[in-house]
């Protein structure tokens, strides 16, 4: 006998779990013919035609991305609801702004300099339509080296407040570097996206 599970249940785990947005849901699937007023559970093998139903017709956004620009129309997130834009992750969310700021700068190649290992490790799949490259900012390289990459790249982004030595930031510094002085990588994101910006204005 084939498996069913409650359509709420279906719902939350999608990431509608607010009652406006568990409302949203439900309607979304009876107008996709996925189920149908009064059901309460759902065939498991129905779940990919729910999840897409969900997708075409429902559009969650949280405050933070709404005020971002990030998304205007839709059914504002709840608690507990997933934002499909940042899909609740704020370094998503910083990433998604600093990828507008690039673009509109038409800048495609980006260095960061300085992070953790675990900054570094992130960075790039945050920002996968960009051409990012994370350096180390704890060992000096020969200068020559260094601009080598600088004129190969459209901006670097060094990251202040993170693991970065002094000698480092100097020699990464340059008419197309951008510092930053925020910790986390959502916050320093947020603040290289505000100077790329300024940039992009000039």
């Amino acid at each position: 006998m084939a498996k069913d599970l409650p359509i709420a249940k279906l719902l939350r785990e999608c990431g509608y779990a607010s009652d406006a947005a568990q409302a949203a849901g439900r309607q979304a699937l009876e107008d996709a013919g996925v189920t149908r007023a009064g059901k309460e559970r759902i065939a498991e093998w129905k779940r990919a035609d729910a999840e897409a139903a969900l997708r075409a017709r429902v559009t969650l956004l949280c405050d933070a991305c709404r005020e971002a620009g990030l998304g205007s129309e839709g059914i504002a997130a709840g608690a507990g609801d997933r934002c499909v834009v940042c899909e609740g992750s704020a370094n998503r969310r910083g990433a998604l702004i600093f990828a507008r700021a690039c673009d509109r700068a038409r800048f495609h190649r980006v260095i960061f300099v300085g992070g953790s290992p675990d900054i570094r490790r992130e960075l790039p799949g945050l920002l996968p339509d960009l051409d990012v490259r994370v350096v180390d900012g704890t060992i000096a390289r020969p200068g020559r080296d260094v601009q080598r990459e600088m004129d190969g790249c459209d901006v670097v982004v060094l990251l202040g407040s993170t693991e970065i030595n002094h000698t480092v930031s100097a020699t990464w510094a340059g008419p197309k570097t951008v510092s930053t002085q925020s910790r986390g990588i959502s916050a320093f994101l947020l603040e290289a996206s505000a100077k790329v910006e300024a940039r992009a204005g000039r």
